[in-house]
């Protein structure tokens, strides 16, 4: 094992620790140190990271892939507002503290935005089957976060993840895009016919990624 791998391992455990969720598989907190890393860095995940992602999750790298693709800052802020609405919904849900619940509100946004990933991974795939005149497959018929995602897929990176069954067990979730996002992502009206309602805080449907017990999660 590399230096940089034990690092990245090391730091997905500190994470965990930071959210007061160390029984949650080491993948959970790789994800969420990811997604930390690219909203601060404004880039891709590269690395160990982006092999991570490849590997657990190729609907949240085509997430940040295509945010990253963006040189416009409101990209960004598209993702710290979902942050910031599920860190006010635990407050005013009075979870157990942490050292750091910004880690913890990242967690239980997981599941949304490998959400719009799949999207994405969706959209690319009928690009793709127009072009060469064939049916296309949907993003999540093999593999990927839940057993049933989109673990055969590529990302935007050009790289293709292994179909094996992933570490990072996240909920599907319907997702309402906002107006800021649609334009983030260039999916216009292209998502009405998936519109459902999202839970409008861990309590709901998810209870967090994978139902787990954590700061808001089903107890």
């Amino acid at each position: 094992m590399s230096e940089g791998e034990k690092n990245f391992r090391k730091n997905a455990r500190s994470t965990l620790r930071d959210m007061g969720m160390q029984y949650l598989h080491p993948s959970h907190g790789a994800a969420v140190e990811a997604v930390r890393w690219c909203l601060t860095v404004r880039s891709r995940p590269t690395h160990h990271r982006q092999d991570f992602l490849e590997r657990e999750s190729p609907a949240l790298l085509a997430y940040l892939e295509k945010l990253a693709t963006s040189a416009d800052s409101a990209s960004w802020r598209t993702l710290e507002e979902r942050i910031a609405l599920r860190a006010e919904v635990l407050r005013e849900m009075d979870t157990p503290p942490c050292r750091r619940p910004w880690l913890a509100a990242i967690w239980h946004t997981l599941p949304e935005l490998a959400g719009i990933g799949h999207h994405l991974l969706d959209q690319q795939a009928k690009i793709a089957a127009l072009a060469l005149g064939a049916e296309p497959v949907p993003a999540d018929s093999s593999g990927g976060d839940d057993g049933k995602g989109s673990g055969d897929k590529t990302g935007s990176a050009g790289t293709k993840a292994k179909p094996q069954p992933s570490r990072l067990a996240l909920p599907a979730v319907s997702v309402v895009l906002t107006p800021a996002e649609k334009k983030a992502f260039d999916l216009g009206d292209d998502t009405e016919d998936t519109k459902e309602e999202t839970p409008e805080g861990p309590e709901g449907a998810d209870g967090g990624p994978g139902g787990m017990k954590g700061p808001g999660g089903k107890k």
